[in-house]
C-alpha cells in the first residue's frame, strides 16, 4: 500500500510539474545514446533532486526509453532474476545544509550493488548520464525578469530551483549523453572498489565537462583575475624594466599596468549575455529571414574535451554578435571575444565587455608593459578553460575576399600552449555567408575610394534605420577543427622546449598555422543566391543578361560547386535557379525590364561595385574551374592545360587560400574536367577537348565561367609586364605602379573589381613570386630569374590579345621617359 501510494504521489507530482514546464530535451534517442533493446540501462544525475527525476522520467517516456523509476532486473542466460533494485537511477551527490547550497559527494550503494551483480551475471548494463540546466534554453527566452534566476556555476539551491520552475517554465535544457558500457569498465579494472571509484570519477569529470560546454567555465571575479595578472612574474619583470628605463617610480608604473589590465579584461556576465540574447533574437527576426547553421554538432563534441578558439572570417561588425548568439542558442557558452579598442564606445563598450569582449590595441610595438599584460591575460583565458574568439584577418574585409592573415593572436596562443599544454586547444574555423551586409552603404563608399570612417555610437542608430530593408538570410558554417598539439608536433617538433625553440622556426610554424586556418575558413564557404547572381552578372558585358541565360549560368555554377568536391564543409543554397533570381532581386535591387524577346536583368550603377563584394565572398570556389574553362576554350590540349595550371596554381592558391596542395592538382583538374563534361560544356576525345558550337547556350556558359578569373590573371600580367620593362624598379614602386595601372584600366575599361587596384592584392602576388624564386628584391632594383618568362607565357595562354594590349599600353604610359 505504501509503494502504491508513493507511485500515485510521484505520478501526481509529475503531472502537476509538466502542466507548467516545457523542457527541451537533447540526445534522448537510442542512436545518440548508443544503446540497443537488449541493454539494461541505469540513469545517473549529478545530484539528488526530485524535480530532475520527474523531468527525465517524462523525457524517457516520450522517447520510448526504459523508465528510471522501473525496477532494475538482471538475467542469467534467458532466466530473469528478481529485481536487483526498485529503480534504475542513482545520484552522484546530495544537497547539504538548510537551503541545499552545498553538494555532498557520496558513493552510491545502488551503483555498487549494480556493479557487483553485473560482474556475476555478465548482463549488459549501460549507464546514461543526464544533465539538467534550469533557466538555460535560450531559444524560448521572453522576459528580462527571468535573468535573475538563470543557471550558473554556483550550487542550485532548492529555493532557486523553485524560482526557476516558476520563471523558466519553457527555459529548461535536458541533455542526455552517450551511455557508458560497464563491460569496458570491468575489462580495465578487476577490483570492485576500484571499479566503483573509477566510475564515479568518470561521471564527475563528464558532468563538469558537460557543464563547462554549456555554461562555460566558472567565471572568477574580474578583480581576482586582474590580481592574478599583476602577480605574474613576467608582468612584475615588465614593471621593473619600464620603471628602470623611464626612471619612474615603480608604484606609478604598477598603477599604469593595472590600468592596462582593466582596459583589456572582459567582465562577462550571464545576465548580460541573456539580455543580449533577447535583444538579438528580436534583431535577427527583424533583420534576416532566417539563420542557417551547419556542422554545430562538431562544435558540441569539441567543447566537451577542448579549449576552443573560434577563428571566423570577418565581414561585418555583427560577426561576433552572430557567433555568440548561435552558440548560446544551441546550448554552448559564448566565447571571450578579442575586439579592437576602437569599439570600446560609450554605452556599447561596457555592454560588449559584459557580453565577453576584451579590448586590444591595434599594435603593441614600443610598449613592452602592455604586451606583457595582454600576453598574461590571454594565457589565463586559455589555462582556465575559456573559449576565445579572434579574427586572424585583423579587420573587416572591405572587398569581400579573405584578407591575408595576421599572426599576432596565433603567436600568443602558441606561446601560451608552450607554457601550459594541460588543456588541449582546438581551432574552430567559422564562415559567415551574408546575402546582404548591414554596412553595404559604407562599404560602397569605401570601394569607390572614400576613406575608411572611424566607428561611432551613431553607427547603432544607422543600423536600426536599416531594419526596414530586406537582408535575406545569413549562413553560419563551422569548418574542420584544427587541433594545436598535433599541428605543432608536425611543424615545430621541439615546441615543448620553448627555451630552445628558435624564433625563426616558431615564426615559420605560426605562418603555416595562419595559412592553414585561412584555407579552412574558406573551405567552409556558404554559396547563396546573391553570390551566384553577382558572379554571373559581373561576368557579362554591361552587367546585363537575359533571364533564360542567367538561369542557365546559375545552374552551371551550382553544379560546378557541388560536383567538384571543393570541400565537405561547403554549403550551397537549395533554391531553384528561378527562386535564386527572385531572392537576389529582393535583396540587391537588380532591375528587371520586359522586352519583346524576354525579360532582362541588369545592375545599374553603382550596384555592380557592391555586387563585387558578394561575388568575392565565393570567388575562390570558382577560381580554378574558371581557369580550366578559359584554357579549354582557347586550346583543347589537355597536356598544355595541365602545365599552364601547374604554373599558375601557386599564385591562385596564395591569393584565394585554396585547399589543395600542388601534388593534388592533377587529380583536381581531372575532376573539374569531368564536371564540365557532365554539364556538356566540353567533350574529351583522344587527349583533347572539343567545345560546343559557339551558337549554343552551353558554349555561352563555358565562356561566362571562364570570365570569372580574368581580372585576377590581368593583375598578374600587369606585374609581369612591369618587371619585364623596368629592371631597376624597387619593390615599393612595383606595388604602387601596379595599383595605379590597375586603377586606370578599371576606370577606362569598366572592370568591376575594386581589388583590381588594391596594393595588398598585388603584394600577395609579388610575395609569392619571391617565395617561388622568380624574383629577388634589392635596394637598387628587383632582379628577375629566367623562370619569369614561363609564367608570362602561361598568362598569355589564358588572356585574350586585346586585354594584353591594354595592359602593355598602360605599362608603357606608366614607365619613366
Amino acid at each position: 500500500m505504501t509503494a502504491r501510494f508513493k507511485t500515485l504521489q510521484f505520478n501526481a507530482a509529475r503531472k502537476l510539474l509538466f502542466s507548467w514546464i516545457k523542457p527541451t530535451v537533447l540526445g534522448c534517442d537510442t542512436q545518440s545514446l548508443g544503446i540497443s533493446d537488449d541493454d539494461i540501462v541505469c540513469y545517473v544525475l549529478p545530484f539528488r533532486s526530485l524535480a530532475d527525476l520527474l523531468v527525465i522520467d517524462k523525457a524517457c517516456e516520450a522517447a520510448g526509453l526504459p523508465s528510471p523509476c522501473a525496477p532494475l532486473a538482471l538475467h542469467v542466460g534467458d532466466n530473469p532474476l528478481a529485481p536487483l533494485e526498485n529503480h534504475a537511477y542513482f545520484f552522484l551527490g546530495r544537497p547539504e545544509g538548510r537551503l541545499g547550497r552545498k553538494v555532498l559527494r557520496q558513493q552510491s550503494d545502488h551503483i555498487t550493488s549494480v556493479l557487483f551483480q553485473h560482474a556475476a551475471t555478465k548482463t549488459p548494463i549501460k549507464i546514461i548520464p543526464v544533465s539538467l540546466f534550469w533557466g538555460h534554453q535560450p531559444d524560448r527566452e521572453n522576459s528580462l525578469l527571468k535573468l535573475l534566476f538563470s543557471e550558473n556555476w554556483t550550487a542550485t539551491t532548492r529555493l532557486k530551483k523553485l524560482l526557476a520552475i516558476l520563471f523558466h517554465s519553457k527555459h529548461i535544457l535536458v541533455q542526455y549523453s552517450a551511455a557508458i558500457d560497464l563491460n569496458q569498465l570491468i575489462l580495465d579494472e578487476d577490483d570492485k572498489e576500484k571499479q566503483t571509484r573509477k566510475l564515479m570519477r568518470i561521471l564527475r569529470v563528464h558532468f563538469n565537462q558537460q557543464k563547462q560546454a554549456i555554461l562555460g567555465p566558472d567565471l572568477s571575479h574580474r578583480r581576482t583575475l586582474i590580481q592574478s595578472i599583476m602577480k605574474c612574474e613576467a608582468v612584475r619583470e615588465a614593471v621593473t624594466k619600464e620603471a628602470r628605463a623611464k626612471q619612474s617610480n615603480p608604484a606609478d608604473v604598477e598603477k599604469k599596468a593595472l590600468a592596462y589590465a582593466n582596459e583589456i579584461a572582459s567582465h562577462q556576465s550571464y545576465r548580460v549575455i541573456r539580455f543580449f540574447h533577447i535583444v538579438l533574437t528580436w534583431f535577427w527576426t527583424k533583420l534576416y529571414d532566417g539563420i542557417e547553421l551547419n556542422n554545430i554538432s562538431t562544435v558540441k563534441d569539441m567543447a566537451k574535451d577542448c579549449e576552443i578558439v573560434y577563428v571566423p572570417c570577418h565581414r561585418s561588425h555583427i560577426d561576433y554578435l552572430l557567433l555568440s548568439y548561435v552558440l548560446y542558442h544551441n546550448g554552448l557558452t559564448p566565447p571571450h571575444i578579442a575586439a579592437g579598442k576602437n569599439l570600446n564606445l560609450p554605452i556599447a563598450g561596457p555592454l560588449l565587455r559584459r557580453a565577453g569582449a576584451f579590448y586590444m590595441r591595434r599594435s603593441f610595438q614600443g610598449d613592452g608593459l602592455y604586451k606583457a599584460i595582454f600576453d598574461e591575460y590571454m594565457h589565463l583565458m586559455f589555462t582556465r578553460g575559456y573559449s576565445v574568439e579572434y579574427f586572424i584577418e585583423g579587420g573587416r574585409s572591405r572587398t569581400g575576399r579573405s584578407l591575408n592573415p595576421r599572426t599576432g593572436m596565433l603567436s600568443m596562443t602558441m606561446r601560451s600552449f608552450q607554457r601550459d599544454s594541460s588543456k588541449p586547444i582546438c581551432f574552430m574555423p567559422v564562415y559567415f555567408g551574408y546575402e546582404k551586409i548591414i554596412e553595404d552603404t559604407t562599404y560602397l563608399g569605401e570601394l569607390s575610394g572614400a576613406p575608411k570612417k572611424d566607428e561611432s555610437i551613431l553607427d547603432i542608430v544607422r543600423v536600426l534605420r536599416s531594419l526596414k530593408n530586406h537582408f535575406g538570410k545569413v549562413t553560419v558554417n563551422f569548418g574542420e577543427p584544427l587541433h594545436l598539439r598535433p599541428f605543432l608536433d608536425q611543424h615545430l617538433p621541439d615546441w615543448q622546449q620553448p627555451d630552445t625553440t628558435l624564433p625563426a622556426d616558431f615564426a615559420v610554424a605560426c605562418a603555416h598555422l595562419a595559412a592553414q586556418l585561412s584555407r579552412d575558413i574558406n573551405a567552409a564557404v556558404a554559396i547563396n543566391p546573391v553570390n551566384l547572381v553577382a558572379t554571373v552578372l559581373l561576368s557579362t558585358p554591361r552587367q546585363t543578361i537575359e533571364e533564360d541565360r542567367l538561369l542557365s549560368h546559375i545552374d552551371t555554377l551550382t553544379r560546378v560547386a557541388r560536383d567538384m568536391a571543393f570541400s565537405q564543409h561547403l554549403s550551397i543554397t537549395d533554391l531553384t535557379a528561378a527562386e535564386i533570381v527572385k531572392e537576389a532581386e529582393q535583396v540587391t535591387g537588380i532591375q528587371r525590364s520586359h522586352e519583346p524577346f524576354g525579360d532582362m536583368l541588369s545592375a545599374p550603377a553603382p550596384l555592380p561595385l557592391l555586387l563585387t563584394y558578394y561575388r568575392n565572398n565565393t570567388i575562390h570556389v570558382f577560381a580554378l574551374p574558371s581557369l580550366v574553362a578559359r584554357l579549354l576554350k582557347k586550346n583543347g590540349d589537355l597536356a598544355e592545360l595541365m602545365l599552364t595550371c601547374q604554373t599558375l596554381y601557386p599564385f591562385l592558391q596564395a591569393e584565394f587560400f585554396l585547399p589543395w596542395n600542388e601534388a593534388e592538382l592533377p587529380e583536381v583538374i581531372e575532376r573539374i574536367i569531368d564536371v564540365l563534361c557532365d554539364l556538356q560544356l566540353i567533350q574529351v576525345e583522344a587527349g583533347r577537348t572539343i567545345c560546343p558550337p559557339d551558337t549554343t547556350e552551353t558554349y555561352a556558359n563555358l565562356v561566362e565561367l571562364g570570365q570569372i578569373i580574368v581580372p585576377t590573371l590581368e593583375r598578374y600580367y600587369i606585374v609581369s609586364e612591369l618587371l619585364d620593362h623596368n629592371a631597376d624598379i624597387t619593390l615599393r614602386e612595383l606595388e604602387s605602379n601596379a595599383a595605379q595601372i590597375g586603377h586606370r584600366l578599371s576606370a577606362f575599361y569598366g572592370i568591376n573589381a575594386p581589388e583590381f587596384f588594391d596594393k595588398s592584392v598585388f603584394s600577395t602576388f609579388i610575395s609569392t613570386l619571391k617565395a617561388r624564386g622568380l624574383m629577388n628584391s634589392g635596394a637598387e632594383g628587383i632582379p628577375v630569374t629566367n623562370a619569369l618568362p614561363g609564367l608570362k607565357q602561361s598568362l598569355r595562354d589564358a588572356l585574350d590579345p586585346d586585354l594584353m594590349i591594354n595592359v602593355r599600353q598602360s605599362v608603357h604610359r606608366q614607365l619613366p621617359v
